[in-house]
């Protein structure tokens, strides 16, 4: 597919039910909550955790129960005189019931899954209420029962001489008994013949993978969050197809997978899965990451040997607590149930010393963000159909463009956090203007890579191979080299080792930098280099269409084009109408005609939706007049430049139209856009009363509280002040369209004259009071703690930037006094130490 036809199929004005689901014909490579399934193992050679006390007890096994269970020797005469009519008298069907409840084609889909009336197993998965308990005390009895049946079972094989046993008919066997140690653990494996004894899977036993992707198909209509879900279950039934698994340890493992998909193949809907979509996207994590741990078990098994654990214990350990959870949630979702607990999977993950890769911080999802539910189905949905096509000629990245306030940054937001949610490998890095001083750019594939590697085992070995062949990748700026030795090429070489699809977000592009900084990145994006990612890799752009973007990534044949500008006017309408709809639906004064008229006014743009709502709601810091009365205001401003028309409307109402006033807005909002790192209202606060001039000491909570409608962090407190959207920063340093409210031309003297007096006042020997200076940072346990009640913000902001401030503003003789009384004293030293524990040098 060339681009060209990528542009018409994106965003156009199709029917959504003509949309299709994720298609099935390859492999693919793929991208937590209130309560978290732990990691349960330690990344480094340390002995694991404890073992848990219901798990470590040898599973007690008396011969004499054999016994018991042997037939008479007239029966096994019996039984050897069938034997030699024919195969067919010892099958499935004839097995003992335990072991027939535990077989996977016996008792139905649903036949191995616990009930939550059993004996709860709390050990694998904590959480503060509603956890996902495991039905120890069940799986124990069962595996009691399996294992006296299978020692009767093996016994008859062997007296009937059956060599070759049904494809469907699970196999018992013993695991290895030659390890003394008493408390090891060898539970029975139940290892089905098809992987123990043939080259490849028979057809029998991948009929649930290939009957589930057939249905899928099928689907058509169904929410974009569960359409995600599908799209990894299909890339992990595709591995079975693929891929010939033969290990025993792991059939237990494997025969709740394939009940899984035997569930999901017969006993679900389209609109089941719609309506318990939480509870599917949680089945579809479980699923990706139990397969994910079959695929990557050699590997993992080397790990445990050379870490010197139990493997029997360990495989048997992450096994279990994978079918339990899957078993409890099953059985959500039968019950219509969805308790409201998030899970991550159980991943082995080595030490292979990947804390030294410097990384971004902040850059990651905001669940704050997402889109609000029922919105944007049409775009979302031809993304996710994007992720998962697998045509050879889709292009492996989509720029997403479109004016500032179309919601770029809330679908990407979205699609980066379902992705995670379903147990997809991948990254998001979300860039923001007031960053920019971190130079982002620099850190972006260093911190992809990390999230990757946070993901994934083959990609996590496959870069520790790549950081220790060149030790500086880890501190590199170079954008290009990171790009080719810390993603492409380790991508590269696990293609075939990775589950379901890669996918990377990339948000806000045209805020990493200006142009020239911004250049590099957009280059190795719309590079040849790019264009040989493994087919199963996807990276989403989101942007503004400034023309240095557009130049280099149009002209990529690699690269899809989709502008949210064409998204049809009827479906963003209706979008923003259901958005106002939830935020103003309970005022009184409010009804389908006024929530019509505002979203008709709005034009497509969320934002000016956001600030709307804002404004008509009561409980909001705009007061001024009755609801009636707000939202004719709203109406009566003008249709060109709605945003700026807004800004306008919101600062007149919040700032007096007297000189002083003005001149304190203006210096506190050019605080705000100059300081190079966001800041809490406190340290703001601090940094202010610090400023040179007294007429610039003035109080600045009361400036912020009258702007809450336009700024993070000030209702919040436990937020960083800054513009709740890019296009504020636009507005008011645009004269033009700011007027009145222009905030000058930028002047650092200010900030750079209060970050020395700080440095001059608050810095001291010891800072952070370490009882020797012979122990290195990372020796000190409370390090962290110790920094945080020692060096406040607005000390660490001014140890980390006053070089920055000052490189930036003119001589002047009191700003040189205080930098040669740091400089030239003992200040120095404390200075260099406090940039030690901070981890700036």
């Amino acid at each position: 597919m060339d681009n060209d036809q990528s542009k018409k199929r994106l965003f156009g004005a199709a029917d959504p039910s003509t949309c299709h689901p994720p298609s099935v014909g390859r492999s693919f490579i793929s991208v937590d909550g209130i309560c978290r399934v732990t990691h349960f193992f330690a990344m480094s050679g340390k002995q694991s955790k404890k073992r848990r006390t219901s798990v470590t007890n040898r599973i007690n096994f008396d011969p004499s129960s054999v016994r018991r269970l042997l037939p008479s020797s007239d029966r096994i005469c019996q039984l050897a005189k069938n034997q030699s009519q024919g195969p067919s008298q010892v099958t499935a069907g004839h097995l003992p019931s335990d072991t027939q409840a535990s077989g996977s084609g016996s008792q139905g889909p649903m036949s191995s899954f616990s009930h939550p009336s059993e004996p709860s197993y709390p050990a694998s998965i904590t959480g503060e209420s509603g956890d996902v308990h495991i039905g120890r005390g069940a799986y124990e009895q069962r595996e009691q029962g399996q294992l006296q049946a299978a020692a009767t079972h093996e016994i008859l094989n062997e007296l009937a001489g059956q060599t070759q046993r049904s494809a469907i008919e699970p196999t018992f066997r013993m695991g290895s008994t030659s390890n003394t140690d008493e408390d090891a653990i060898h539970f029975p494996c139940v290892a089905s013949a098809t992987f123990a004894e043939t080259q490849s899977p028979p057809d029998t036993y991948l009929k649930p993978f290939k009957d589930f992707n057939q249905v899928v198909t099928t689907i058509t209509k169904i929410h974009p969050y569960a359409r995600m879900s599908l799209g990894m279950l299909v890339a992990v039934s595709q591995m079975f197809v693929v891929q010939e698994i033969r290990d025993e340890r792991l059939s237990r493992l494997l025969d709740t997978i394939r009940n899984v998909y035997e569930f999901l193949t017969k006993e679900t809907t389209p609109k089941d899965m719609s309506g318990m979509r939480e509870t599917f996207a949680k089945i579809a994590l479980m699923t990706s990451g139990a397969v994910q741990f079959i695929k990557n078990y050699s590997a993992t098994e080397d790990f445990w040997k050379k870490s010197r654990k139990d493997v029997e214990y360990e495989t048997q350990d992450v096994s279990i607590a994978y079918i339990q959870a899957l078993d409890d949630l099953m059985e959500q979702y039968r019950r219509r149930e969805d308790r409201g607990v998030q899970v991550d999977a159980f991943r082995v993950l080595e030490d292979l010393n990947l804390d030294s890769l410097g990384r971004a911080r902040g850059a990651g999802p905001n669940w704050t963000k997402k889109c609000l539910d029922g919105t944007r189905t049409n775009v979302l949905t031809e993304i996710i159909d994007w992720i998962y096509d697998t045509d050879e000629n889709v292009p492996c990245i989509l720029w997403l463009h479109g004016q500032a306030g179309k919601g770029k940054s809330a679908i990407a937001h979205t699609i980066a956090l379902w992705f995670k949610n379903v147990g997809g490998v991948g990254s998001c890095f979300c860039f923001s203007r007031d960053w920019q001083a971190e130079h982002l750019e620099e850190k972006i594939f260093r911190t992809i890579a990390c999230d990757l590697a946070e993901r994934d085992p083959a990609f996590r070995r496959a870069l520790a191979g790549a950081l220790a062949t060149d030790d500086s990748l880890k501190t590199s700026s170079d954008v290009a080299l990171q790009w080719q030795k810390l993603i492409l090429e380790p991508l590269c070489e696990v293609s075939g080792h990775m589950v379901g699809n890669v996918v990377i977000v990339v948000d806000a592009l045209d805020e990493s930098g200006p142009e020239r900084s911004r250049k590099r990145l957009v280059s190795v994006l719309a590079s040849a280099q790019a264009a040989d990612l493994p087919r199963n890799v996807r990276i989403l752009v989101t942007s503004r269409p400034f023309p240095d973007i557009e130049h280099e990534l149009s002209a990529a044949r690699h690269v899809a084009a989709a502008s949210l500008d064409n998204v049809p006017a009827m479906s963003e309408e209706n979008d923003i109408r259901l958005y106002i709809m939830r935020r103003l639906g309970p005022l009184r004064d409010i009804g389908a005609t006024e929530v019509y008229r505002i979203a008709q006014k709005a034009e497509g743009l969320f934002e000016w939706a956001r600030l709307a709502c804002e404004i008509v709601n009561p409980s909001r810091t705009v007061k001024n007049g009755s609801v009636k009365e707000r939202f004719d205001n709203i109406m009566l401003l003008p249709s060109g430049g709605l945003l700026d028309a807004m800004y306008q409307a919101i600062l007149k109402n919040a700032i007096p139209h007297d000189e002083t006033a003005l001149t304190q807005f203006r210096s506190v909002m050019q605080q705000i856009i100059l300081t190079l790192e966001p800041l809490h209202m406190d340290a703001l606060c601090k940094m202010r009363s610090h400023f040179s001039a007294n007429e610039d000491r003035h109080d600045m909570v009361a400036i912020l509280e009258s702007m809450s409608l336009l700024l993070s962090g000030v209702t919040d407190r436990s937020s960083p002040v800054r513009p709740l959207h890019a296009s504020f920063y636009d507005f008011l340093i645009d004269p033009a369209r700011s007027q009145t409210y222009f905030v000058g031309e930028p002047n650092m003297y200010n900030l750079a004259f209060a970050s020395m007096r700080i440095l001059s006042n608050d810095l001291r020997f010891n800072i952070c009071g370490l009882e020797s200076s012979y122990f290195s940072n990372s020796e000190v346990v409370d390090l962290e703690e110790r920094i945080n009640e020692n060096i406040l913000p607005h000390l660490s902001y001014s140890c980390r930037f006053w070089a920055q401030h000052l490189e930036r503003t003119e001589f002047d003789l009191g700003l040189a006094k205080l930098v040669e009384g740091v400089l030239g004293s003992e200040k120095l030293l404390f200075w260099i130490e406090a940039l030690s524990l901070l981890g700036a040098v």
